[in-house]
């Protein structure tokens, strides 16, 4: 029987920490993440890869074309 309410007793001591934040409630709304509206900066690191994908996509229809070519 002791064993039981020690295990108890434990779970009890550990579980109460967490159980506050559990329950708690969100704040209240705030405006957008940042200002002004356009965050996202896409000219980053995507018009790069478009670019990188062009290129990829010439030099794959030209070696196509090539082939197409040396076959005829």
């Amino acid at each position: 029987m002791k064993f039981t309410i020690r295990h108890l007793l434990m779970l009890l001591l550990l579980a109460a920490p967490v159980a506050g934040g559990l329950m708690a409630q969100p704040g209240p709304g705030g405006g957008p993440p940042c200002w002004p509206p356009p965050c996202i900066p896409i000219d980053g690191g995507l018009s790069l890869l478009i670019g990188a994908g062009a290129l990829l996509g010439g030099k794959k229809a030209l070696e196509a074309r090539r082939a197409r070519k040396t076959s005829l």
